[in-house]
């Protein structure tokens, strides 16, 4: 970490405690470019470290990037006495100790502040005025003179979750004509003069990213092989540090990735449209007219109200279509729509669809819809998937048929109509598949995202019968505070099966007592069993709490070795006796008293095999709404710039869905299935990524996972085991995170419920913009 010969020349000093940020520098005169580690102890004990690598002027030696700035817990501050720090790996403490409680210093914060930026069109971090802490101060980005962007700090952002208020976050989308591929440097400053802690950045970027820009100069490089090899080593890069833009940027960012190629010759087959009206001929002409100018023409195209589809679809099927592409009235096909969808239904899928967007005020590409493969939980909550479909002519027909016998009038709309598609689907596995590009644009009046359509009756009465056809006893009801989205009530079975609930500790007493307490005063469920795994206690508080745990029923596991998250779960598991086991964190805390019935209601599905809860942060922020996968090559939870009521993008922070992996924070499942895989691998992943290649293993047999959306419960992520930060943890994540590269993530591969357009960068998060360049866009199921 740092070099212990050091010791004799560094010098550093604590400045103060703005709030709960803890602020000073350190340097080495003799090598002022060097940045040195600072250990951070609260009453003699060690709690944080932080790189001395932030904006800290008034030092005497060195380029004023020695500072230091570190958040400090308000439960740490709370408790404690005293506030030192040191150089790592040295002996001598530092000058400014800090006794508790600290008056406020007298001078300005020097750092209050964090700027990020890897490369791409987005900028973020936050940042705050230390002497008047609740204003929102104003950011600005400069090029030379000129000015870029100008910003108020006044978001929610995750690095500062654990702050009450968190409202000091910014987000910058620079202009796109900075994509040049020229190398530009920017300042970022706030309105008091000073520059953000990481400024000056340093910008050079093209948009279709290095291994395209090498292929469109391969003539000149001339040697294959040599160009090949270039490009692995680019499209390796372009896997670790990933680039993106804003959605602001989409229409910029859609002329140069959504270029429709040329017709294929190849493509043929006899595709119908349907116009679905709402009564307004205006708004089905534009509809007609976008379906005749077409690359590949309609062999017919029919008009039908949408509270009674069938006579239109009769007339289409009559007529010979042997594929069915819907129109919602006013909204447009793009002129390739027809010669891409045409092609997804020959390998025999039932049906597929293609992405849209929305025609902005001025005729401009917005709003895209950037989908998942199919996912049946997903359109109950929100129709994402008919827009920019094509179904097979036999589907439609019996689908027709099935909805007809099932309906209550004597007549089906659009509605139910595609809830008998969906049932069909369901039911008989039917092959569905996704081509991830544009294909279909939605008029300028319709909602931009799923999120703020309105409440639709006739949408509720579809999905309440198709539920209800999946699950005697389900039904729907609209998610509060967004009346057009719903959630499904499933229901429980009559004999509920007993749940091992499996939760790993070492000391931290106070955790685990909110967490225990929790689990058995707190949540309604009476069959349940608890299992500790004690991981070499030491505290006599703690060994006390365990002790009157036991005499209460509750099992006490010990795990007398070094921690091993997987080999402390896989031992649980062993020894569980419920038909379903959940992994439940110690820094957990119980929310709401029906978590688990309603991850419970979930899992018995026959169709859903893991499902994990979304977790928040104590202020309300999202911490867990699922992982996605191939983030910077990793993974990453979505959702860390939301808060809990936020809709997100398509509204699926407020949807239960399918996702590829969940947190093992909180993570349910059958103990047959944990077993059958056994467990989580104790070798490759000790202390990360276990849960995610636990949950990729599962999905890999065609098993299916669930982020619920309803099931909430509050955690502190990583307070029990703290950050890996000290140099031989740093090893071991760096080490883990390579064996996760080399099994999930190196080539190609996509995370299904995700879309590969969408940014694939740590800054951006999941769902945070858009992707550059996007990953390969090819048909997928």
């Amino acid at each position: 970490m740092n070099d212990q010969n050091t010791t004799s020349r560094t010098c550093g000093r604590i400045t103060g405690l703005y709030g709960d940020v803890l602020q000073g520098w350190a340097l080495d005169p003799a090598k002022p470019d060097l940045r040195l580690v600072v250990e951070i102890y609260i009453d003699g004990s060690s709690v944080a470290f932080a790189r001395a690598n932030e904006f800290h002027p008034g030092v005497n030696s060195g380029d004023d990037f020695n500072g230091f700035a570190v958040q400090l817990r308000e439960s740490w501050l709370a408790g404690g006495k005293t506030i030192s720090a040191r150089i790592a790996n040295q002996e001598e403490w530092m000058e400014g100790t800090i006794q508790l409680p600290a008056p406020a210093p007298i001078d300005p914060a020097p750092a209050a502040s964090q700027v990020w930026h890897t490369g791409g069109l987005k900028v973020s971090g936050w940042a705050f005025d230390a002497t008047d802490p609740n204003r929102a101060v104003t950011v600005t980005v400069r090029e030379g003179t000129h000015i870029l962007a100008t910003v108020t700090a006044d978001r929610l952002h995750h690095a500062l979750a654990y702050k009450a208020s968190r409202h000091h976050g910014f987000e910058v989308d620079l202009p796109w004509a900075l994509a040049d591929g020229n190398i530009h440097t920017l300042e970022v400053h706030n309105d008091l003069g000073q520059a953000l802690s990481g400024s000056p950045l340093t910008l050079c970027c093209w948009p279709e990213g290095v291994e395209a820009l090498l292929r469109s100069n391969a003539e000149s490089i001339g040697d294959e092989a040599k160009l090949e090899l270039m490009a692995q080593v680019a499209r390796h890069q372009e896997l670790l540090l990933p680039k993106s833009a804003g959605f602001h940027h989409y229409s910029e960012w859609f002329e140069v990735f959504q270029k429709p190629e040329p017709l294929d010759s190849r493509v043929e087959g006899k595709c119908g449209v349907l116009i679905i009206s709402e009564g307004h001929p205006d708004m089905d002409a534009i509809s007609i007219l976008s379906a005749r100018q077409q690359r590949y023409l309609p062999h017919a195209v029919e008009v039908t109200d949408a509270s009674d589809v069938l006579p239109g679809l009769k007339r289409l099927i009559e007529q010979g279509c042997e594929s069915i592409v819907p129109v919602s009235s006013g909204d447009r096909l793009a002129s390739h729509a027809l010669d891409y969808l045409i092609p997804v239904l020959e390998d025999g899928a039932a049906w597929g669809y293609g992405d849209c967007d929305c025609d902005g005020p001025d005729g401009e590409r917005s709003s895209p819809w950037l989908k998942p493969v199919w996912d049946i939980d997903l359109f109950i909550g929100a129709d994402l998937f008919s827009a920019g479909a094509i179904f097979n002519s036999d589907l439609l027909k019996q689908a027709s048929t099935s909805a007809m016998r099932d309906s209550t009038e004597q007549q089906v709309d659009w509605n139910f109509l595609l809830a008998s598609i969906a049932l069909m689907t369901e039911r008989d596995a039917l092959h569905v598949v996704h081509l991830p590009k544009i294909v279909y644009h939605r008029h300028a009046s319709s909602p931009s995202t799923p999120a703020d359509a309105p409440r639709c009756k006739q949408r509720e009465f579809a999905m309440s019968w198709l539920v209800h056809s999946l699950s005697n006893g389900a039904y729907v009801e609209p998610v509060t505070g967004f009346p057009g989205l719903l959630r499904v009530r499933w229901p429980l079975p009559n004999v509920l099966p007993r749940v091992s609930i499996m939760i790993p500790t070492r000391d931290q007493v106070r955790l685990l007592r909110t967490c225990v307490e929790g689990v058995l005063g707190q949540t309604d469920y009476p069959n349940i069993e608890v299992i500790i795994i004690d991981n070499e206690s030491s505290d006599p508080e703690t060994l006390t709490y365990l002790a009157e745990l036991e005499d209460r029923g509750v099992v006490i596991l010990p795990y007398p070795f070094p921690f091993n998250y997987p080999a402390v779960n896989n031992r649980a598991a062993e020894i569980a006796t419920g038909e379903l086991i959940c992994l439940l964190n110690n820094d957990i805390e119980i929310l709401e008293d029906d978590w688990l019935k309603e991850l419970v209601s979930q899992v018995m599905r026959p169709s859903i095999d893991v499902v994990g809860a979304k977790l928040l942060w104590a202020n309300g922020m999202v911490q867990h709404g699922g992982v996605v996968i191939g983030i910077n090559g990793l993974a990453a939870h979505a959702g860390n710039q939301l808060n809990t009521t936020d809709a997100g993008y398509l509204g699926l922070n407020q949807l239960s869905h399918k996702s590829s992996s969940v947190t093992g924070a909180c993570m349910l499942m059958a103990t047959s299935l944990y077993l059958e895989h056994r467990g989580m691998d104790e070798g490759t992943f000790p202390i990360a990524f276990n849960d995610v290649d636990l949950c990729l293993r599962i999905q890999a047999t065609g098993r299916r996972l669930l982020w619920d959306a309803f099931s909430r419960l509050i955690h502190a992520e990583s307070a029990s085991r703290g950050k890996d930060i000290t140099v031989d943890r740093r090893a071991r994540a760096e080490r883990e995170q390579d064996n996760f590269i080399a099994r999930w993530t190196v080539g190609d591969s996509i995370d299904s419920a995700y879309h590969p357009a969408i940014s694939h960068d740590y800054l951006s998060g999941p769902y945070g913009g858009l992707a550059l360049p996007p990953k390969p866009m090819t048909v997928r199921s």
